[in-house]
């Protein structure tokens, strides 16, 4: 299975890094986890929020996050659109439900009137 992140928005903050103190670098992002496997396409419905600082490269954690960070951190996170957690089957996982479902009628019909497939001698 191959897990990817569908990134949501990023946005460039202005604030002081805790860690450096620089007003630029630091880069707020929300993504959504996807899993795909050959049969489906998971979506998960929580999103994963996360403040790296590029001067210093550290990630800032919510303990170390400021007032101001908090009150940009809020208005980004109403603004998002997250997408709806879902899941989509892959046309592998649809020849496969197709296969099986032909195997189980031709076994039906077999063992109910085998004269009808003409194998009875």
């Amino acid at each position: 299975m191959k897990t990817e992140y569908i990134t949501l928005k990023e946005a460039t903050l202005n604030n002081n890094c805790p860690e450096c103190y620089s007003t630029d670098g630091m880069i707020l992002s929300f993504k959504q986890k996807r899993i795909k496997s050959k049969l489906l396409v998971k979506t998960k419905g929580n999103i994963i929020e996360s403040i790296e600082c590029n001067k210093c490269e550290n990630k800032i954690f919510p303990g170390q996050w400021t007032i101001d960070i908090e009150r940009v951190y809020d208005y980004h996170k109403k603004t998002i659109t997250r997408k709806s957690p879902s899941i989509r089957f892959t046309s592998l996982f649809y020849i496969l439900l197709l296969l099986v479902l032909i195997f189980i009628v031709f076994g039906y019909i077999y063992i109910s009137n085998p004269d009808l497939l003409g194998l009875v001698t």
